[in-house]
């Protein structure tokens, strides 16, 4: 008995198709070339577009005036924002 090649397999057989012919092929290819072309997009949008630099005056002011109403970082005091109640004695009954 003589062992058939895949060549001669895929002739008898027509439901072996070649690899190009299959539709996940395709597909598995078809994502990292996309990401491949959205990083060759961006690269490019990257280097041909100047940053924006900011020469108005108005603009200027207006950034700053946004970067004041950011509030800080927060200030921590030695005194607690609530002070404890103060102790009240065991012999009075804690009316004033």
């Amino acid at each position: 008995m003589n062992p058939k090649s895949n060549e001669q397999q895929a002739i008898l057989d027509p439901d072996i198709r070649p690899w190009f012919r299959e539709p996940w092929v395709w597909l598995i290819i078809a994502l990292p070339a996309t990401a491949i072309v959205g990083c060759a997009i961006t690269i490019w949008l990257a280097i041909t577009r100047p940053d924006y630099v900011v020469v108005d005056d108005v603009e200027y002011r207006q950034i700053k005036s946004e970067l004041q109403a950011v509030p800080g970082p927060i200030q921590q005091s030695s005194e607690p924002a609530v002070k404890p109640p103060e102790t009240i004695d065991s012999d009075s009954d804690g009316r004033g």
